[in-house]
């Protein structure tokens, strides 16, 4: 089998897909996120509110009738009393803002990471 496959591949073949594995587990490895460093920091009306890890499952009363909800790593607004239910409508994210506009709710994912290679720069 090793002698039909040296038939087919060239050693320069082998080079190249060899080469294009190692960057591809190289850019794996920069670009994985890891949940249990992510925080998920909840404000109202301006002030910070809740700080907590993301991959902690809780459901976090806001005010009445506004739900946020912490489960498998991501988090989304549950419950709101806004007219149009945008926050809502957006689901479940773990990268990306949930913002309330007439509630004045901020639900942000940060990394300890990223603000790390902030803060060194």
């Amino acid at each position: 089998m090793i002698k039909k496959l040296g038939k087919i591949f060239t050693l320069a073949d082998v080079t190249l897909i060899l080469f294009l594995l190692s960057i591809s587990v190289f850019i794996l490895v920069l670009i994985k996120d890891d949940i249990s460093e992510k925080q998920v920091e909840i404000s109202y009306h301006n002030k910070l509110l809740v700080s907590t890890q993301l991959n902690k499952d809780r459901i976090i009363n806001v005010d009445d009738g506004i739900v946020v909800e912490i489960k498998n790593g991501k988090v989304r607004m549950k419950e709101s009393t806004c007219r149009n239910q945008y926050c809502i409508k957006q689901g479940w994210s773990d990268k990306f803002p949930i913002i309330c506009v007439p509630n004045e709710i901020a639900v942000v994912i940060k990394s300890k990471q990223k603000e790390e290679m902030l803060i060194t720069k």
